[in-house]
């Protein structure tokens, strides 16, 4: 079985990078294809036996499953390229939430999946997201589900699901980066004596302890709250002025994703 990602960006790049050298695909079973060729000799030069096919269409002429690695404004001139040689016994699997299930199925006769990664991947750890069509088999379910697994702990979610999940996994580094840095930042004005590396890597510390206790011990995030905030004392200070601040601020930002992505929709043409 061959695969064939198309697109070879960050995520792009991040998903067949760190699917091969997890072992989940090997490197002879892999083709690339990226209109920049800076972009595809480079994934070609860091993962030895990655072939770099000659075009899209030689790409969806040798690949059983395709990665669409574009950006969606991207994907009406790639579908265009492959289109022809696009049948029902292809697997197509998209990486972002714009595109629909729906709106690929009624431009290809591909089987069609959806799979949301995460930076994090790069690791081999962290969530993903997945989705799939009506016309996607068992076999195409365990296929995606098992590469997944090789990188990240995957969740296989109805679609409509996966727009706010994806704030958690995908989005979520970035949005837990920001608040790790306001906390870090806040601290320094605090105490000048503090350097900002050593906040940094208190704050990452404390940040992974915290989820490996959680993991280990079985812990909600209630059952932390309520083992170190207790009554009276320090922390139950700062749960407060927490839990003021923080009321209606995540709503907000979920509604800020789903409208920005709402928009990208409506302006999307296939």
């Amino acid at each position: 079985m061959k695969f064939g990602f198309i697109g070879m960006g960050n995520m792009g790049r991040l998903l067949v990078t760190a699917l091969v050298r997890a072992g989940a695909l090997e490197p002879g079973e892999v083709l690339i294809w990226s209109r920049t060729a800076e972009k595809r000799d480079r994934v070609a030069a860091a993962l030895p036996g990655v072939q770099a096919a000659f075009g899209g269409r030689d790409l969806a002429r040798r690949a059983d499953v395709i990665f669409l690695c574009v950006k969606p404004r991207e994907t009406a001139a790639v579908l265009e390229e492959i289109g022809p040689y696009i049948t029902g016994d292809h697997l197509l699997v998209i990486i972002n939430n714009t595109l629909t299930l729906a709106q690929m199925e009624a431009r290809t006769p591909a089987r069609v999946a959806k799979v949301i990664p995460s930076v994090v991947h790069t690791v081999g750890c962290g969530a993903s997201l997945l989705a799939f069509g009506r016309r996607c088999t068992h076999t195409d379910r365990a296929l995606l589900v098992r590469l997944m697994q090789a990188v990240s702990r995957p969740y296989v979610l109805p679609e409509e699901a996966v727009r706010t999940a994806s704030d958690l996994t995908s989005c979520g580094p970035a949005f837990l980066s920001l608040v790790f840095q306001a906390l870090t930042e806040a601290a320094r004005e605090r105490a000048p004596g503090l350097s900002r590396e050593a906040a940094a890597a208190m704050v990452r510390e404390t940040a992974r302890a915290t989820c490996e206790l959680m993991e280990q011990m079985g812990y909600a995030f209630e059952d932390v709250i309520d083992r170190v905030s207790t009554p009276g004392g320090v922390t139950a200070a700062g749960i407060e002025v927490l839990r003021a601040r923080l009321a209606g601020l995540w709503d907000e930002v979920l509604a800020a994703t789903a409208a920005h992505e709402a928009e990208k929709r409506a302006q999307l043409e296939l």
